[in-house]
């Protein structure tokens, strides 16, 4: 079939669109995918999924989370729903025992999806606003908006960004969480909840800090409901599993030392890594005053080498 000349140059125009300039270099893209937006690196492959609806299977209100994560070589980290919390999302940030305070008016909320110690009914994470702030070869940042409401009322505003990178073989997100709320907001002191990365556990797994694995002879389960079982504050700890293939997949959470105090909740059966600042005592946020907190996950194909979680942590600290 002829082609004519109207028609060549509008499909030699598309893909002078399409393809990068002689030159030119790739960066990171953000696409629209299934349940939310796909962060794609330079050659095309999935770093993360930010979910902005729930994916069937998810209990609970709310998706808001990354999921999944993907290490350099392509394998998953993340969880979502899995069959022992249908709650757990992926890479997320809830708490489960707030008080919302106006004058005479007092809410309680529960937006992790628990339901023990405050009602989650009508209680849901809004996504508002979700793009790419900026990117390059190397690095991309992402902009979350969301509206944390009751009763389709927004109650607090959640501004994050998420900086994905990488070093030394590691896939990194560098992640900074503002909550600013017209209420005076009590987080009630819990031992669990905030920012949580579900790891899988689809094979033997273990736990890390820096004193190295976190046996239970050194430290015994958390237990949900007694903050003082967790385990002590650590620049960071791991998890590492090996699924059904041997190869080994590791993650880990550093924490930033310009956020409050946490202690972290270790439940060995649940799989996740979770610094919670509402453990060592409850948390106030006054109305107006904006509270910032940030956190690094990493992710690498097989075990973190030696010192390299400490020297990342060290370096993020200067």
């Amino acid at each position: 079939m002829s082609m004519s000349r109207r028609t060549f140059l509008g499909v030699a125009g598309a893909a002078a669109i399409a393809m990068p300039l002689r030159g030119q270099t790739r960066t990171f893209t953000f696409e629209p995918g299934a349940n939310g937006k796909v962060l794609k690196d330079p050659a095309g492959n999935i770093v993360l999924a930010y979910l902005t609806s729930k994916p069937e299977g998810l209990a609970g209100n709310s998706a808001c989370c990354v999921h999944p994560l993907n290490t350099l070589g392509g394998a998953r980290v993340t969880d979502l729903a899995p069959p022992d919390h249908k709650d757990h999302r992926g890479i997320f940030f809830a708490w489960h025992d707030m008080t919302f305070k106006k004058g005479a008016e007092e809410l309680k909320a529960d937006f992790w999806g628990w339901g023990r110690f405050a009602p989650i009914e009508e209680r849901v994470i809004v996504n508002r606003e979700l793009r790419l702030a900026r990117a390059d070869a190397q690095t991309a940042e992402i902009a979350v908006v969301n509206d944390w409401t009751i009763a389709k009322q927004p109650v607090m505003k959640e501004e994050t960004t998420i900086v994905a990178g990488q070093d030394h073989g590691a896939r990194i997100l560098d992640f900074t969480f503002t909550f600013s709320s017209d209420y005076d907001v009590t987080l009630n002191r819990m031992a669990f909840t905030g920012f949580t990365f579900r790891c899988r556990k689809d094979g033997p797994y273990t736990f890390f800090d820096p004193q190295g694995e976190v046996t239970p002879q050194r430290h015994a389960d958390s237990v949900a409901t007694a903050p003082a079982t967790d385990w002590p504050a650590q620049p960071w700890y791991s998890h590492q599993v090996t699924p059904a293939d041997g190869k080994i997949l590791s993650s880990a959470v550093i924490d930033h030392p310009g956020n409050p105090p946490s202690l972290w909740h270790g439940a060995r059966s649940v799989s996740f890594l979770n610094p919670c600042i509402a453990a060592p005592a409850a948390i106030q946020m006054p109305a107006g005053k904006p509270l910032t907190l940030r956190y690094r996950a990493v992710a690498i194909d097989g075990p973190f080498p030696a010192g390299m979680l400490n020297d990342m942590a060290a370096a993020w600290r200067r």
